[in-house]
């Protein structure tokens, strides 16, 4: 027996149990859901009482223990369906878009409220936007992102806003600043940001995922002095991996499909 076919044994009959309790389409997969969406509460809570680094390592605990489990659990159960889709949107933009929104805010106010505020809105106004228009118009080809996907640009702001670096750095609110604009408009372009999903990738694409997962849980766990300076090199590196993962033929395929979702976007009226 696999180790995907023992996986999926195990985890079928909880699924079933939860099915069974609440109905409507719920299974174990939403679980992992519920666990993203406390992180991204505890991550706004944790923002309001001023605990910013905190309420980052939240938002992260929901991501690494909830979202980037719930799709694989979904898959394993056979209980993909359109419930978990919409909640799983609904909850990533909680988690990824509002909550950062106020983690922000917690760390630009002690420099200048008017900044916080605007660094606070051009997040939740380039997350809104992206949401809507994929909303609108789904994105077709599947092995790619269209623009910066949000976890990553959540994970570049954290890791920038809590590094070490940042304090060498002269007047490091208008760095952070300058940061997040650039990430937010990351989040509304069209270039290709490579996804696990669409086809297999290369075996040493798999063991640096891995390697950055592994390394980035057992850090925070047991150092995390360096934490977020090494997440902000891993994200670096995933930006700029997609350029090398993507073959020619892939890239022309990508642009040949963000064409026809410009069209179909622009034929909503």
């Amino acid at each position: 027996m696999s180790i995907t076919n023992l996986l999926s044994a195990v985890l079928k009959p909880p699924d079933r149990v939860l099915n069974r309790i609440f109905g409507k389409g719920f299974g174990l997969k939403d679980l992992f859901t519920l666990i993203n969406l406390a992180g991204g509460v505890g991550g706004v809570v944790l923002a309001f009482l001023g605990r910013p680094v905190d309420a980052s390592y939240a938002v992260m605990a929901g991501f690494i223990l909830g979202d980037s489990l719930d799709g694989a659990v979904a898959r394993l159960t056979d209980r993909s369906n359109r419930f978990g889709s919409d909640f799983d949107t609904i909850t990533d933009h909680l988690a990824q878009c509002i909550a950062p929104a106020f983690i922000v805010f917690s760390f630009f106010r002690g420099y200048n409220l008017y900044l916080a505020a605007s660094m606070s809105f051009i997040i939740i106004a380039a997350g809104s936007i992206r949401h809507a228009r994929n909303t609108a118009v789904s994105f077709g080809y599947h092995f790619c992102w269209k623009g910066l996907p949000r976890p990553i640009a959540t994970m570049v702001i954290f890791a920038v806003l809590n590094s070490q670096f940042i304090n060498y750095i002269p007047h490091p609110q208008w760095f952070g600043a300058l940061m997040i604009v650039g990430v937010s408009y990351g989040l509304l372009t069209d270039f290709p940001f490579v996804s696990h999903h669409g086809r297999k990738l290369q075996g040493w694409v798999v063991a640096i995922v891995f390697w950055a997962y592994g390394s980035s849980i057992l850090q925070a766990l047991f150092y995390r002095r360096f934490f977020w300076d090494i997440l902000l090199f891993y994200m670096c590196v995933y930006i700029f991996l997609g350029w090398i993962v993507l073959h020619k033929r892939e890239r022309d395929e990508f642009w040949v499909a963000v064409h026809q979702w410009r069209k179909d976007l622009e034929a909503q009226g």
